[in-house]
């Protein structure tokens, strides 16, 4: 399959602005719509995991409040702790083999 060169320019080429102010304004009038705004994207993104959560409650029996609170307030802190002692013990005995 062969791609196609158009044969005159595409009159969009003549719409663009022709210096980086007017360019950039052109771009954030785009990204300010409602449809593409980032806190619409943070929104859709909180919304989809509040969800989650609700179903993982309800699949579990232990509900939307039990479940964040697991996650939240146990299993997060956890993890970075745990992670944060390996890290150490293992900067630790990396330290010891450069000694040698």
């Amino acid at each position: 399959m062969e791609a196609k060169i158009p044969i005159k320019k595409p009159s969009l080429i003549d719409s663009l602005p022709n210096n980086v102010i007017e360019a950039e304004g052109a771009i954030n009038a785009l990204l300010d719509t409602n449809f593409f705004s980032f806190m619409n994207f943070i929104d859709l993104v909180f919304w989809w995991c509040v969800d989650v959560l609700h179903v993982w409650g309800d699949l579990t029996g232990l509900g939307y409040n039990l479940i964040n609170i697991l996650i939240f307030i146990l299993l997060q802190p956890t993890l970075i702790l745990l992670f944060f002692i390996l890290w150490i013990f293992e900067r630790s005995r990396r330290r010891g083999y450069h000694g040698q």
